[in-house]
């Protein structure tokens, strides 16, 4: 009589099936790579024909504009150079040596400057400044309380605009020694003079002439060399 039961050396049931799951996710492993394998292959052929600049742009018109500003990031605001267009009509002395501060560049500035050599209230202002044969007989300092740039104007004039440099600046020659009126004016009188000028100018132009007068340049950018350059005679000869 027969024996039941399977072949010596087949396979039961439970051990079949897991023969057959495990290489069945072999397969799927295998097609894992395989796949990636075969996108780069289409997306490297893709890209030999309309090259990476292509792609990018493609990729740039599948996202929205927000995305787009959110990848560029912030744009950057570009920043105004002023030029001597930039300056009102018949601009202060301060306004021109502002300009030339902020200006980036030697040559830049003296062409700035070069604009202006013909001005004569530029010409007494860098003069004050920078050449030593300009010496000032004023006393240092300011009398105690005194207030710069004030608004109302020498002699209890009212509802008048503040002086300009531009037209106060043939004053000096009361200050410096040697000018016109040194010998008929006396020092108590030139202080005078300097002092309603001070109160009578816009206080920007007021603390500049304060500056000159003390022999300095309150624009640090603005060198005895540049404005010798532009064409001003700062030295002896």
């Amino acid at each position: 009589m027969a024996k039941r039961g399977r072949p010596k050396g087949s396979l039961n049931k439970k051990t079949l099936e897991k023969v057959a799951n495990e290489e069945i996710q072999a397969v799927k492993e295998e097609s894992i790579p395989s796949a990636v394998d075969d996108a780069a292959d289409v997306m490297s052929g893709y890209e030999s024909k309309v090259g990476k600049a292509g792609i990018a742009q493609a990729m740039k018109k599948s996202i929205g504009k927000t995305q787009q500003k959110v990848i560029d990031g912030p744009e950057e605001t570009p920043v105004k150079t002023r030029s001597v267009s930039d300056l009102p009509r018949n601009p202060s002395i301060v306004e021109i040596l502002e300009l030339v501060e902020e200006t980036k560049g030697k040559q830049s500035k003296v062409d700035i400057l070069k604009t202006f050599n013909e001005r004569n209230d530029v010409k007494y202002a860098l003069k004050a400044a920078f050449d030593p044969r300009v010496v000032f007989t004023l006393p240092e300092g300011l009398p105690d309380g005194f207030v710069v740039g004030d608004p109302d104007t020498p002699d209890g004039a009212m509802d008048m605009a503040p002086e300009r440099f531009i037209r106060v600046f043939k004053r000096m020659q009361y200050w410096v020694k040697g000018g016109n009126a040194n010998n008929t004016t006396k020092s108590a009188k030139q202080e005078e003079i300097y002092l309603n000028t001070l109160r009578s100018l816009e206080k920007s132009e007021a603390e500049f002439l304060i500056a000159i007068k003390d022999k300095t340049m309150p624009f640090k950018s603005v060198t005895k060399e540049i404005c010798e350059l532009a064409g001003f005679d700062l030295s002896p000869k």
